[in-house]
């Protein structure tokens, strides 16, 4: 990694979007308006250009924001939280197929509220606020494409409805043996985007899952070191995450997003929370590379 790449514009730019929600958090005494996955998007579209995630700007606002406005008012109902959590699932996928969403952190904006259990809507208006800076920026990335003139491709529903129900299975799971550390929103979001990925292969499985659980372990490292600074934890755990997917040469932007969660929920401030993010991205990731496997013998 290069020190010109620290100091680039880009990279400055991002880093002071992920501060300001930092700095916003504790001038406010508020930790409910931190959404981990900002990090993740910023870096995704200023740093590493994400493809699908630039392709349309407007998304990057809009289906976040609308996700976190509908969590929140999930829990308006008389529902028990897992019930909750499924139907917002299932209502923001259906929503993301119908209008054709590309962009995945949708998902942890719209279960992150009700796994919290949030009644109040600080938490959308901030996601409103700092996916509005990341829709500008992708603006700004954004090169023109040259038109298309046949059908464009989207999510198979079959594989859009057998990931819902991995995932829906998985957070059954975690309720059921109450193991929060299972619960890890940023990587749904990126087994979500790899489940649909025609390209998906065992041998990408290893760098993304070690920058994972190393981004975990250290981000637990340093949220104890520090005694939960929301400040210092953010910074740091955000460099260490950047320093990890240069080193292994692989761009994992939901990392950044995990690098923030011990600053959230105490479970994901154990040292159990590694191992979940490991247990968790290896199995679904080991599934996804499975299914794509088989789909691309039975195409």
């Amino acid at each position: 990694m290069s020190w010109n790449l620290l100091k680039s514009r880009e990279f400055v730019s991002a880093y002071a979007v992920v501060i300001l929600m930092l700095v916003g958090s504790e001038w406010l005494q508020e930790r409910d308006i931190l959404f981990p996955e900002i990090a993740g998007m910023a870096m995704g579209v200023m740093v590493f250009s994400v493809p699908h995630w630039i392709k349309k700007p407007l998304h990057l606002w809009l289906a976040p924001t609308l996700g976190a406005f509908m969590g929140t008012s999930m829990n308006d109902l008389s529902l028990s939280p897992l019930v909750k959590i499924w139907l917002g699932l299932i209502v923001i996928v259906i929503f993301m197929h119908l209008f054709r969403v590309h962009f995945a952190p949708t998902i942890p904006a719209a279960l992150l509220p009700i796994f919290l259990g949030l009644t109040d809507y600080r938490f959308a208006i901030s996601t409103a606020v700092f996916t509005f800076v990341v829709m500008l920026a992708a603006y700004r990335k954004r090169k023109p494409e040259k038109p298309n003139n046949g059908p464009v491709a989207f999510r198979r529903k079959t594989d859009t409805l057998l990931i819902t129900l991995l995932l829906a299975l998985w957070i059954g799971l975690a309720f059921v043996a109450k193991l929060e550390v299972l619960v890890v929103p940023p990587v749904f979001a990126l087994i979500f985007e790899l489940f649909h990925a025609k390209d998906f292969t065992w041998k990408m499985i290893p760098r993304r899952l070690a920058v994972l659980t190393i981004t975990a372990a250290l981000a637990v490292g340093v949220y104890h070191l520090l005694d939960g600074s929301i400040i210092w934890v953010g910074i740091i755990n955000v460099l260490i995450t950047f320093i990890l997917c240069k080193g292994f040469k692989v761009p994992v932007p939901v990392a950044f997003g995990v690098s923030l969660m011990p600053l959230i929920v105490p479970a994901w401030g154990s040292w159990g929370f590694p191992v979940g993010v490991l247990v968790t991205t290896g199995v679904l990731m080991g599934v996804s590379a499975a299914y794509r496997q088989y789909r691309r013998r039975t195409d």
